[in-house]
């Protein structure tokens, strides 16, 4: 297992910069527009999951082989990869909508309006 987590950092350090742009693009938008806009920053989220992809594919073709000679498929690092950035975004989100109810004025929370 620890082999895997190795490859995987290696895999996944070049296109941290690229999905951490968007994912702090979304939280920036959900932080401003409210839950509203929820669903849309997920599909924000593929659409940087796609350039990410096509980005690693066009510049670093060569290096995956070195991933297939260890014995994991491209598409298996990049799900891994994926599913560790949605559960980093779903935390910074779960993050969010707790400081902003803990921080929310009381009034805000009365009945009525």
């Amino acid at each position: 297992m620890s082999h895997i987590r190795t490859l995987l950092k290696y895999f996944y350090k070049p296109i941290l910069p690229w999905n951490l742009g968007f994912t702090l693009t979304a939280i920036f938008f959900i932080g401003t527009y409210g839950a509203r806009v929820t669903g849309f920053m997920f599909f924000w989220k593929f659409i940087g999951y796609a350039s990410t992809i096509f980005l690693q594919s066009y510049t670093a073709k060569n290096v995956y082989m070195y991933y297939r000679n260890a014995g994991y498929s491209i598409k298996r690092m990049y799900i891994y990869a994926f599913a560790i950035d949605m559960a980093i975004f779903i935390i910074m989100l779960i993050v969010l909508f707790t400081a902003s109810h803990l921080f929310a004025p009381h009034h805000v929370h009365t009945k009525g309006r």
